[in-house]
């Protein structure tokens, strides 16, 4: 599967829908060196970045699961976004 790091952006925002309306900020690109792809987020004076393997990302593309990618974003919001309800997102702490 050829991916490109557009539909990784698009599935991230798929997935959690509060990053796009709070201003989270999607990167991705591929890195060559680790053979995975680079995620990162940030917002604020806060960043995350995270790896996800091909084998991952061509998982979550093709909608058979999103664990690794879903799990390191879902903490990102939680720990950043959450606190004193900067992203509204209808979960509380």
């Amino acid at each position: 599967m050829n991916i490109k790091a557009s539909q990784l952006i698009e599935k991230i925002r798929e997935i959690h829908p509060e990053i796009e309306k709070n201003g989270v900020q999607v990167t991705c690109y591929f890195e060559d060196k680790t053979d995975s792809w680079v995620v990162g987020l940030s917002f604020e004076d806060h960043e995350l970045e995270t790896r996800l393997d091909k084998a991952d990302a061509e998982d979550c593309l093709g909608g058979r699961k999103c664990v690794h990618l879903g799990v390191q974003i879902g903490r990102f919001v939680e720990n950043y976004c959450l606190r004193d309800d900067v992203c509204p997102t209808g979960v509380r702490k």
